[in-house]
């Protein structure tokens, strides 16, 4: 499971890595030129990183339940089919526009800082703490409890997405100070009119006051672009509604029925017989799993005579490995919804199979027959005293 989130770590641990060396320079040390350079580079790949694993994570995120709607579990596991959603996707756009403005705020900030109007300047330092706290809130929305892989995926996306992005931001807010501090955009000061004077030199004397003046435009920033979406049919109180109206997390306010039991235990293999097309899997005729009919192809049968040949003769062998298969094979399941997403699996399944077929013919003596009785309602091993290791 560790190798599994080793990347997602070492996305986030690099991005602090960043930001640590921003914060520890000087005032006099912050980049001040533009250009493309290599700590650029470096930070343009992380963010687009983040980027791609936040569009990712909205997509699977937006393919869960919807808050108070029933899940829907198998009978034989108890394993839900699908996860609730973290966000409620009919109020998330404000989310994405957010999201999008603090994106570009990052790279005018970056780049055009000398060129950014004290205006444009602070809408976007305005925009990336605006960023920094959405993601604080998602995560005290989600927690950092240890969901199961079925329930963390998309979860996990954003997080980690967001958390990386975050510390980008947080190291550009840094940037933005010494920026400020270098080219003292106070020179001009005699020439504005009287009544900004005093708001001027305030600022440029107390430099403390700047991150102040940011949190301030907090919610006059986020009002305004709520009520432009209002216009798109967003709610004016969108932002809010997108984490409370879930279900199953921190912030959500809408209760969890019961769930719906359906048949099945979500081995995806039994669901691609059932979902893909049959001029392509090929069903061959009804089976019986548990007590349950069930849809039977040729590679669900192989595939289950391969386990059974690891039951008789391995079985160490085979509780490791049907425990990582009950592990990870439930969320792959979860993303067969359409007859295409299983034409997909049972193709990308082929190999296996092949694998499978040649252990098959390699071990046993009638490797049809074990592999014809799978599912037909006669008992899983082969008693027959022929029925042995070749080799």
């Amino acid at each position: 499971m560790l190798l599994l989130f080793t990347p997602f770590l070492l996305l986030a641990f690099t991005a602090l890595i960043r930001a640590v060396f921003t914060f520890a320079r000087k005032a006099g040390e912050s980049e001040q030129g533009e250009g493309l350079t290599l700590t650029r580079l470096v930070d343009g790949i992380l963010l687009s990183i983040a980027s791609f694993l936040l569009i990712v994570g909205f997509i699977f995120d937006m393919k869960g339940v919807p808050g108070g709607a029933p899940l829907k579990m198998y009978s034989e596991t108890g394993e839900p089919l699908y996860a609730y959603a973290s966000l409620s996707y009919k109020h998330s756009a404000v989310l994405c526009v957010d999201w999008l403005l603090g994106f570009f705020s990052y790279w005018a900030l970056r780049i055009y800082h000398r060129k950014l109007s004290p205006i444009v300047y602070t809408c976007c330092n305005v925009f990336l703490v605006l960023c920094i706290s959405l993601t604080a809130v998602y995560f005290i929305h989600t927690g950092f409890s240890n969901y199961d892989f079925n329930e963390i995926f998309s979860v996990l996306l954003l997080q980690t997405g967001s958390l990386t992005s975050c510390l980008l931001y947080l190291a550009q807010l840094k940037r933005s100070l010494d920026v400020w501090k270098a080219f003292g955009r106070g020179e001009d000061a005699e020439t504005m009119p009287a009544w900004q004077r005093p708001l001027h030199r305030f600022i440029i004397m107390r430099h403390r006051a700047i991150p102040a003046l940011w949190f301030a435009l907090l919610f006059p920033v986020q009002l305004v672009v709520q009520l432009l979406l209002v216009l798109f049919g967003q709610r004016p109180d969108g932002v809010v509604r997108a984490f409370l109206d879930t279900s199953g997390f921190y912030l959500s306010r809408l209760p969890a029925p019961p769930p719906e039991m359906v048949s099945g235990d979500g081995h995806y293999l039994c669901t691609v017989a059932a979902l893909g097309h049959r001029s392509l899997v090929k069903p061959l005729r009804p089976g019986i799993r548990h007590g349950m009919s069930i849809t039977v192809n040729r590679q669900l049968m192989i595939a289950n005579a391969f386990e059974n040949v690891l039951e008789q003769y391995m079985p160490a062998c085979h509780r490791t490995i049907r425990r990582l298969y009950d592990k990870y094979g439930y969320p792959v399941s979860r993303q067969i919804r359409t007859k295409t997403a299983a034409d997909v699996i049972y193709v990308a399944m082929k190999p296996l199979e092949w694998f499978f077929l040649l252990v098959l013919y390699t071990v046993d003596i009638r490797p049809e027959d074990r592999i014809q009785v799978q599912y037909s309602g006669f008992g899983k091993k082969i008693s027959r005293p022929d029925a042995e290791l070749t080799g």
